[in-house]
Protein backbone atom coordinates (compact mmCIF):
# COMPACT_ATOMS: atom_id res chain seq x y z
CA UNK A 1 0.00 0.00 0.00
CA UNK A 2 1.09 3.84 -1.07
CA UNK A 3 1.73 5.92 1.77
CA UNK A 4 0.90 9.50 1.02
CA UNK A 5 1.48 12.86 3.32
CA UNK A 6 -0.86 15.68 2.08
CA UNK A 7 -0.11 19.03 3.75
CA UNK A 8 -2.67 21.39 4.70
CA UNK A 9 -6.41 20.81 5.83
CA UNK A 10 -8.43 22.85 4.01
CA UNK A 11 -10.94 22.15 1.32
CA UNK A 12 -7.99 21.08 -0.80
CA UNK A 13 -6.14 19.05 1.24
CA UNK A 14 -9.04 17.28 2.58
CA UNK A 15 -10.57 16.30 -0.72
CA UNK A 16 -7.04 15.13 -1.90
CA UNK A 17 -6.45 12.87 0.69
CA UNK A 18 -9.84 11.76 0.92
CA UNK A 19 -9.63 10.69 -2.80
CA UNK A 20 -6.04 9.21 -2.43
CA UNK A 21 -7.90 7.29 0.89
CA UNK A 22 -10.66 6.06 -1.60
CA UNK A 23 -7.96 4.75 -4.16
CA UNK A 24 -6.30 2.55 -1.65
CA UNK A 25 -3.60 4.90 -0.18
CA UNK A 26 -2.83 5.02 3.37
CA UNK A 27 -2.94 8.93 3.85
CA UNK A 28 -1.80 11.23 6.76
CA UNK A 29 -2.72 14.32 6.82
CA UNK A 30 -0.87 17.20 8.60
CA UNK A 31 -2.90 20.92 9.60
CA UNK A 32 -0.74 23.18 11.82
CA UNK A 33 -4.13 24.56 13.41
CA UNK A 34 -5.87 22.68 15.60
CA UNK A 35 -9.07 22.19 12.99
CA UNK A 36 -9.23 21.70 9.50
CA UNK A 37 -10.48 24.59 7.22
CA UNK A 38 -8.97 27.30 9.29
CA UNK A 39 -7.51 29.72 6.96
CA UNK A 40 -8.66 29.94 3.01
CA UNK A 41 -11.12 27.52 3.08
CA UNK A 42 -12.63 29.30 6.65
CA UNK A 43 -12.87 32.33 4.99
CA UNK A 44 -14.49 31.48 2.21
CA UNK A 45 -17.65 30.69 4.69
CA UNK A 46 -17.56 26.84 3.22
CA UNK A 47 -19.13 28.17 0.07
CA UNK A 48 -19.67 25.46 -2.72
CA UNK A 49 -19.99 28.00 -5.32
CA UNK A 50 -18.74 28.49 -9.15
CA UNK A 51 -20.59 31.62 -9.69
CA UNK A 52 -17.05 33.69 -9.06
CA UNK A 53 -15.43 31.86 -11.91
CA UNK A 54 -14.36 34.48 -13.94
CA UNK A 55 -10.27 34.75 -14.12
CA UNK A 56 -8.48 37.48 -13.03
CA UNK A 57 -6.00 37.70 -15.63
CA UNK A 58 -7.84 41.40 -17.33
CA UNK A 59 -6.67 44.77 -18.02
CA UNK A 60 -8.79 45.80 -15.33
CA UNK A 61 -7.06 44.02 -13.27
CA UNK A 62 -3.82 45.68 -13.53
CA UNK A 63 -5.75 48.66 -13.22
CA UNK A 64 -7.33 47.95 -10.14
CA UNK A 65 -4.28 46.58 -8.42
CA UNK A 66 -2.53 49.84 -8.38
CA UNK A 67 -5.16 51.17 -6.37
CA UNK A 68 -4.90 48.24 -4.34
CA UNK A 69 -1.58 48.36 -3.46
CA UNK A 70 -2.45 51.36 -1.47
CA UNK A 71 -4.75 49.69 0.64
CA UNK A 72 -4.04 47.62 3.62
CA UNK A 73 -7.56 45.20 3.32
CA UNK A 74 -7.35 45.08 -0.80
CA UNK A 75 -8.57 41.89 -2.29
CA UNK A 76 -5.09 41.11 -3.54
CA UNK A 77 -1.80 42.51 -1.84
CA UNK A 78 1.21 42.42 -3.76
CA UNK A 79 4.27 43.87 -1.76
CA UNK A 80 5.87 46.25 -4.17
CA UNK A 81 9.78 45.49 -3.40
CA UNK A 82 10.62 44.33 -6.91
CA UNK A 83 11.87 40.14 -7.37
CA UNK A 84 12.43 38.24 -9.54
CA UNK A 85 9.75 35.88 -8.98
CA UNK A 86 7.09 38.61 -8.85
CA UNK A 87 8.47 39.54 -12.25
CA UNK A 88 8.43 36.24 -13.24
CA UNK A 89 3.83 36.06 -12.13
CA UNK A 90 3.80 39.32 -13.48
CA UNK A 91 4.71 38.14 -17.25
CA UNK A 92 2.87 34.97 -16.84
CA UNK A 93 -0.36 37.16 -15.66
CA UNK A 94 -0.24 39.34 -18.49
CA UNK A 95 0.88 36.87 -21.18
CA UNK A 96 -2.98 35.28 -19.83
CA UNK A 97 -4.98 38.08 -20.05
CA UNK A 98 -5.27 37.33 -24.28
CA UNK A 99 -6.78 33.92 -22.99
CA UNK A 100 -9.53 35.53 -20.55
CA UNK A 101 -12.44 34.35 -22.45
CA UNK A 102 -11.45 30.51 -22.77
CA UNK A 103 -9.81 30.62 -19.19
CA UNK A 104 -13.00 31.87 -17.88
CA UNK A 105 -15.43 29.46 -19.63
CA UNK A 106 -12.96 26.68 -18.60
CA UNK A 107 -12.84 27.76 -14.97
CA UNK A 108 -17.14 27.74 -14.83
CA UNK A 109 -16.88 24.26 -16.22
CA UNK A 110 -14.07 23.03 -14.07
CA UNK A 111 -16.04 24.87 -10.60
CA UNK A 112 -19.28 23.45 -11.40
CA UNK A 113 -17.81 19.87 -11.98
CA UNK A 114 -15.58 20.19 -9.01
CA UNK A 115 -18.89 20.90 -7.14
CA UNK A 116 -21.00 18.17 -8.55
CA UNK A 117 -18.05 15.78 -7.51
CA UNK A 118 -18.37 17.27 -3.70
CA UNK A 119 -21.80 16.99 -3.63
CA UNK A 120 -21.77 13.53 -4.94
CA UNK A 121 -19.05 12.54 -2.06
CA UNK A 122 -21.44 13.98 0.31
CA UNK A 123 -24.29 11.85 -0.55
CA UNK A 124 -22.35 8.95 -0.87
CA UNK A 125 -20.86 9.66 2.74
CA UNK A 126 -24.15 10.73 4.42
CA UNK A 127 -22.30 14.17 4.81
CA UNK A 128 -25.10 16.87 6.23
CA UNK A 129 -23.52 20.40 5.57
CA UNK A 130 -26.64 22.23 5.69
CA UNK A 131 -26.66 22.36 2.18
CA UNK A 132 -28.21 25.45 0.35
CA UNK A 133 -28.76 25.69 -3.55
CA UNK A 134 -30.03 29.07 -3.46
CA UNK A 135 -26.94 30.68 -4.52
CA UNK A 136 -24.74 33.67 -4.65
CA UNK A 137 -26.03 36.80 -4.05
CA UNK A 138 -23.67 39.85 -5.72
CA UNK A 139 -24.30 43.55 -5.15
CA UNK A 140 -23.29 46.01 -7.41
CA UNK A 141 -23.34 49.40 -6.33
CA UNK A 142 -22.87 51.00 -9.81
CA UNK A 143 -24.35 50.73 -13.54
CA UNK A 144 -20.82 50.17 -14.91
CA UNK A 145 -20.19 47.45 -12.41
CA UNK A 146 -23.92 45.80 -13.17
CA UNK A 147 -23.26 46.10 -16.60
CA UNK A 148 -19.87 44.34 -16.63
CA UNK A 149 -21.65 41.52 -14.44
CA UNK A 150 -24.31 40.93 -17.45
CA UNK A 151 -21.29 40.49 -19.76
CA UNK A 152 -19.67 38.09 -17.49
CA UNK A 153 -22.92 36.28 -16.97
CA UNK A 154 -23.17 35.31 -20.49
CA UNK A 155 -19.44 34.41 -20.56
CA UNK A 156 -19.88 31.93 -17.96
CA UNK A 157 -22.78 30.58 -19.44
CA UNK A 158 -20.78 29.61 -22.45
CA UNK A 159 -19.24 27.08 -19.47
CA UNK A 160 -23.06 25.72 -18.35
CA UNK A 161 -22.86 28.58 -14.84
CA UNK A 162 -26.67 29.46 -14.45
CA UNK A 163 -26.40 33.30 -13.03
CA UNK A 164 -29.20 35.87 -13.51
CA UNK A 165 -30.50 39.31 -12.24
CA UNK A 166 -32.56 39.47 -9.55
CA UNK A 167 -35.66 42.23 -8.34
CA UNK A 168 -35.46 43.53 -4.91
CA UNK A 169 -38.51 41.18 -4.28
CA UNK A 170 -36.57 38.07 -5.00
CA UNK A 171 -33.84 39.12 -3.25
CA UNK A 172 -35.81 39.31 -0.09
CA UNK A 173 -37.19 36.35 -0.87
CA UNK A 174 -33.51 34.69 -1.53
CA UNK A 175 -32.72 36.06 1.73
Amino acid sequence: MTSIAVIGGGITGVTTAYALAKRGCAVTLFEKHRYAAMETSFANGGQLSASNAEVWMHWTTILKGLKWMLKSDAPLLVNPKPSWHKLSWFAEFIASIPHYRRNTVETARMAIAAREHLFAWAEAEGIDFDLRRQGILHIYRDKASFDHAGRVTQLLAQGRLRRRAVTPTEMRTIE
